[in-house]
Formats: C-alpha cells, sequence, structure tokens
C-alpha cells in the first residue's frame, strides 16, 4: 500500500499545472455536468449548475440561454462535486492551505495548531489576503501532557508543565482559554497519541468528567468537541462525556459503537495516514517503533470502520494530514482516505463520497451551508475529468476549483 501511496502521490504535482488565484466570487453557469451532490444520490448527467453572488442558484436539467455578465463554462460531461471536506488536518501556514485548496478541499477542520499557526493562517485566507479552504480550528489540543509549544501559548497552565494538566476545573479553565483565543472547535486527549515512539495509544488520557467539563464549557459557546481516542476506555469515556467525534477509533468496541450510533456521535478514522506513518522518512529507533506500532495498528483500525460502517456509525473522511513540505504526513490527500474507505471499509463509491462531502459538513456542522450541490448553499464546487466512481485516482487532479463562488483552480482546456 505505501509503494502505491508514493505512486498515486506523484500524480498530486500535477495539480501545480492549475493556477490558483484571488478573484471575487463570479456569475458561473457550469454547464454540462455530470453531479453528484454528496447526498448519496445516484449521478445526474447533462446538468447545468448556476452560481449567483457565490452561492448555488439553480440546479437545471438542461442548459439555459447566455446571460449577460455570467460566464458559462461547457464542462462536457465531467463529474461535478461538492467540494472536499479534510474533517481532520494540520493545516500551519498559507502553503499548507494552498496546497490543500489546489486538491479540491474547500474547507478544514483543523485539529490542534502549534503556536496559534493555524488561527493566522485561517484569519488570513477568511480576510482574502491568501487562497485557501475555509479553516475551523481547535487552537490547541488539551490533553494532561499537552507539549511545551501548548504552554508557551497558554501560560497561565505552566505550573503543570513538568507535571499533568488534570481535573474537571482544570479543563473547563483549559477549554474557555482556547476559545478566547478564536476557537471554532476543541480537540481534546481521551487516549495517548500514536505518533510518538514514547507514548502508548492504548493507554487513555482524560477521564469521562474531565471531557464533560470540556464538552459543557464548550456547547455554552455552540462549540463542539473532538477527541483523540485510539484506546478502548478512552473512546469510551469520549462518547460518554458526549464529544461529537472520536477521531482515529482503533480499538473502538462493539458496545461503544453502538452507543455511538445511538448520540449520533461521528467517527473519523483517518485509515490512510498509517501508510506515511508505518513507512517513516527516517531511519532512527524512532521511526522503527513506530513503523511496527503502525502495522500492528492497520488491521484493528480497519475493522472499527467495517463496523462501524455495517452499524450505521456516520464516517467521515479526513487525512490527518499537513498538506506540508517536510513532513510524513504532508503527502496524504483526501483521495487516499476514499481509496481506503472502499478498499477496507466496505463503502460504495457513493457513500465515501458523503463521507467526503456531505458527512465532513455534519460534523462540523456547517452542512446548512456546505457539503452538497444543492440550491441555496455556498459555492464549493470540485470538477473532475474522470469518473470518481469508478477510479478513486481521478480525485487527485481537480480541474476546476471554487471557493464560495471563486474559481480559485482552473485547469487548462475548460
Amino acid at each position: 500500500m505505501t509503494r502505491s501511496f508514493r505512486e498515486i502521490g506523484m500524480l498530486v504535482a500535477l495539480v501545480f499545472a492549475a493556477q490558483p488565484q484571488l478573484a471575487s466570487a463570479q456569475d458561473i453557469d457550469l454547464v454540462d455536468v455530470t453531479l453528484v451532490d454528496g447526498t448519496g444520490a445516484a449521478p445526474r448527467p447533462h446538468v447545468t449548475v448556476s452560481v449567483r453572488g457565490g452561492k448555488i442558484a439553480a440546479i437545471d436539467e438542461r442548459a439555459q440561454s447566455p446571460a449577460n455578465g455570467v460566464r458559462r463554462i461547457d464542462l462536457g460531461g465531467r463529474y461535478l462535486l461538492p467540494g472536499l471536506i479534510d474533517a481532520h488536518a494540520h493545516i500551519e501556514s498559507p502553503a499548507a492551505a494552498l496546497r490543500a485548496l489546489q486538491s479540491g478541499v474547500t474547507t478544514a477542520r483543523v485539529l490542534g495548531d502549534t503556536h496559534l499557526q493555524a488561527i493566522g493562517t485561517r484569519d488570513l485566507v477568511r480576510a482574502g489576503h491568501v487562497p485557501g479552504p475555509e479553516l475551523l480550528v481547535s487552537p490547541g489540543h488539551i490533553r494532561p501532557k499537552p507539549g511545551l509549544a501548548f504552554f508557551t501559548v497558554y501560560t497561565q497552565f505552566g505550573d503543570a508543565i513538568d507535571g499533568e494538566l488534570r481535573g474537571e476545573d482544570r479543563i473547563g479553565e483549559a477549554t474557555r482559554a482556547l476559545m478566547a483565543r478564536g476557537a471554532d472547535v476543541i480537540k481534546v486527549g481521551a487516549s495517548e497519541r500514536a505518533g510518538l515512539a514514547n507514548t502508548d495509544p492504548r493507554k487513555p488520557e482524560l477521564t469521562e468528567g474531565e471531557i464533560r467539563a470540556a464538552v459543557t464549557e464548550a456547547a455554552r459557546k455552540g462549540l463542539y468537541v473532538a477527541a483523540h481516542a485510539h484506546a478502548r476506555e478512552g473512546a469510551t469515556n469520549a462518547v460518554r462525556a458526549g464529544v461529537r467525534s472520536i477521531e482515529h477509533g482503533t480499538w473502538v468496541d462493539d458496545e461503544t459503537l453502538a452507543e455511538m450510533k445511538r448520540r449520533g456521535t461521528f467517527l473519523v478514522p483517518t485509515m490512510a495516514v498509517m501508510s506515511p506513518l508505518g513507512d517513516p522518512q527516517g531511519n532512527s529507533a524512532d521511526d522503527v517503533a513506530l513503523q511496527l506500532r503502525t502495522q500492528a495498528m492497520m488491521g484493528p483500525l480497519r475493522a472499527a470502520v467495517r463496523k462501524a460502517h455495517a452499524m450505521g456509525v456516520s464516517v467521515v473522511a479526513a487525512t490527518d494530514g499537513s498538506y506540508a513540505d517536510q513532513d510524513d504526513t504532508g503527502r496524504i490527500r483526501i483521495a487516499h482516505e476514499i481509496a481506503m474507505l472502499r478498499e477496507h471499509g466496505g463503502f460504495t463509491p457513493i457513500e465515501s463520497i458523503s463521507a467526503a462531502t456531505q458527512n465532513g459538513a455534519r460534523v462540523i456542522g456547517i452542512e446548512s451551508r456546505t457539503g452538497s450541490v444543492r440550491v441555496g448553499l455556498e459555492a464549493d464546487l470540485v470538477v473532475y475529468d474522470g469518473d470518481p466512481l469508478t477510479d478513486s485516482k481521478a480525485f487527485f487532479e481537480p480541474r476546476l476549483v471554487i471557493s464560495n463562488g471563486e474559481i480559485v483552480v482552473e485547469g487548462t482546456g475548460l
């Protein structure tokens, strides 16, 4: 699998032939598209999608007559989908945001932040100074040992720098601190990390009560909590505490999956990121330890996704990637995760597309404005030459990307 990811990853470079641009929203008619709307509905051929004022204004079965001031793009039957949503990313720089946009991602939930770089990039994108997806950011990761970068931003917790950030009151305070920094979502640690050689992902971290304290504080501001959870016990604690989503869920058990189904808790498994973590760029002892661990985790995670899917738990596509240059996870794209959902998760092609569009919007809570192609929603759209229902490699080269009604990537020859 790793070798194929490397080969497929080379195709990503081709997208740079489609140059991004900062532009104002245009009135556009996208004529003769094969529409896959993200809702799970069957494809609709020979459709015209009209964009007006940054929103989807009409979806017609036949082309309308050309109108003054409206750009008309005949797509010759190419496939049009909602803009992709990366529901667990680590985009921190404008360069990374641009790469995500060029890959067809028009919205990303950024879970964690180093020195508030993701918050800064988010704000630059929102102000229109740099191109990028809409970013919804957790400006930190609340866990017992959050790391030095956390303490340099949230210095009020410095007394825990050599110990642990613990207790329901303290976790509630940390949640308020993240919200004061402009959080769109809160990330907590329900189990230790898998990507560090000196941590044990089977070990739970925050208690159910501590996680509930974060959920309660976030809810006061209308925000959701995402829980990093590989461990069985950690996932159970987080679900019972009321989190919006379980991130990863490697050893989640059947009872907890059933509770997730009952509560509407989402699973964001990030299966594809296992490949670069299982074949790291370095050769140190830590790299080898991570490689061995990751190989052991792939089977349980894939099994958990298959069970979740069969039980009707809402599963969401995400990369857990940085879109950065020098990073093991930087080469992962949503296309990789879509392929994994189809190959190892039991998903049909239509279901895998919904996992990367509508379900992504639902876990974030923005499905009323994006995540599917419906009249009245934001014009977040992506077009492909190939058939993404039969070949997931088609996702590696979007021909047209529209974000909030702006054409931000346009391939030659459209």
